[in-house]
């Protein structure tokens, strides 16, 4: 059984939550508070394996409340709910360290599986923000690909030969034997490939070659 702890600043909100989870046989409410400062207290007493918290409390506003809670949890498992507009306060409250983010509206329904969701190491959020973030992650993705595809045309032949070789896992000095260069002329090709394709290391253009196709 998992260990739960509510946090509002409401006490009808707190109770309602722990009616709901009383439905729940595998999660079980230890404890309560109404604004950070007990919060953070109790997570330190009963490290609890989830928090469930409004963003905003008395004492804190959003931002501030995510954070410290993620970082009081430490990795285990925490949920945000809000009267906040997802599409508004979601992400931002996923990249302060929370694992779901769930509108208060959409409780009764999505409570349980919001909460046996995140506590089994997934993260929860709607079908409409799940969108907006994968539709983020494809355009970045395809920037990346396009500015990928640019630098790649700049390159020579001879960096192309070079960054083939790297890519294949050789060495400065095999790669010089393999193009009978000298590892000096092999190391000025590698700089280039560095400046044109906007990367600040070896290491970052050895990364770079693996993911060729």
């Amino acid at each position: 059984m998992h260990s739960v702890l509510i946090i509002d600043d409401h006490d009808i909100v707190r109770f309602g939550l722990e009616a709901l989870l009383a439905r729940c046989p595998q999660v079980h409410v230890v404890g309560s508070a109404d604004c950070l400062r007990g919060a953070l207290e109790q997570v330190r007493r009963l490290q609890p394996d989830l928090v469930i918290s409004d963003m905003g409390l008395g004492d804190s506003n959003g931002v501030d409340t995510v954070r410290a809670l993620a970082q009081a949890q430490a990795g285990r498992a925490l949920l945000v709910l809000s009267m906040q507009d997802e599409l508004l306060y979601g992400e931002q409250a996923l990249a302060l360290g929370a694992h779901g983010y769930l509108m208060k509206g959409n409780v009764q329904a999505n409570l349980v599986p919001a909460v046996l969701t995140v506590l089994h190491g997934g993260s929860w959020v709607s079908p409409r923000l799940n969108s907006k973030l994968v539709n983020r992650y494809l355009r970045r993705n395809a920037a990346v690909r396009q500015q990928s595809d640019a630098g790649v045309a700049s390159l020579s032949a001879r960096e192309l030969q070079v960054l083939e070789l790297l890519r294949s896992g050789k060495t400065t000095k095999e790669i010089a034997l393999v193009l009978q260069l000298s590892t000096r002329t092999v190391d000025i090709h590698r700089a280039n490939m560095k400046r044109k394709l906007g990367l600040r290391s070896g290491s970052e253009l050895i990364a770079y070659a693996s993911r060729l196709p």
